[in-house]
């Protein structure tokens, strides 16, 4: 009978673990998913602004250069937290040409890169709510009860919201739940 009892729990400490594996590592998978979403949208960004810095020059004829060091990003180890910051003050940058320079305002080619480069950015911030979102449960799961045994031995550590706010700071000032 003990050896049952003893059994039978260790079979419900094995589910229990294998259970929230799973857990774990169906939020995981989210979180790889969508930063490679993000990455690639990055990407995409960055090859649009580019794009835009050759039109820009070729519409205004000149050889100067439109954005200081956008070619060094693709060679730069990069976070996507720290490329997104990068690229956005790029994108400030083709908004104040843009706003600059009427002949760019008429030029199709500049206004389907405008196009592309809004909806970019619709996508990122959906992507980066999502991330948060993902996040938010990821951390929150690793901290409870039985999950920590499987963070500890998994050696999980908590990840940082893509704006690098962080629940568990002491900065009441920016976001908690």
């Amino acid at each position: 009978m003990m050896i049952l009892i003893i059994v039978l729990i260790v079979c419900i400490v094995i589910y229990a673990f294998k259970t929230y594996q799973n857990k774990l590592s169906f939020i995981c998978i989210k979180l790889t998913n969508v930063e490679e979403k993000i990455n690639s949208t990055l990407i995409k960004r960055r090859a649009l602004l580019e794009d835009s810095e050759k039109i820009v020059k070729e519409v205004l004829k000149t050889d100067k250069t439109i954005y200081v060091d956008l070619p060094d990003l693709s060679n730069s180890n990069l976070s996507m937290m720290e490329l997104d910051r990068k690229l956005l003050v790029y994108i400030n940058e083709f908004y104040l040409i843009k706003d600059k320079y009427k002949k760019l305002q008429s030029n199709e080619e500049f206004k389907k890169i405008e196009f592309y480069i809004n909806e970019t950015e619709d996508k990122l911030n959906a992507y980066k709510e999502y991330y948060n979102d993902t996040v938010f449960l990821y951390n929150k799961l690793i901290k409870r009860f039985p999950q920590i045994i499987v963070t500890f031995i998994k050696r999980k550590k908590e990840k940082e919201f893509f704006d690098k706010k962080s629940i568990s700071d002491s900065d009441y000032s920016d976001f908690k739940y």
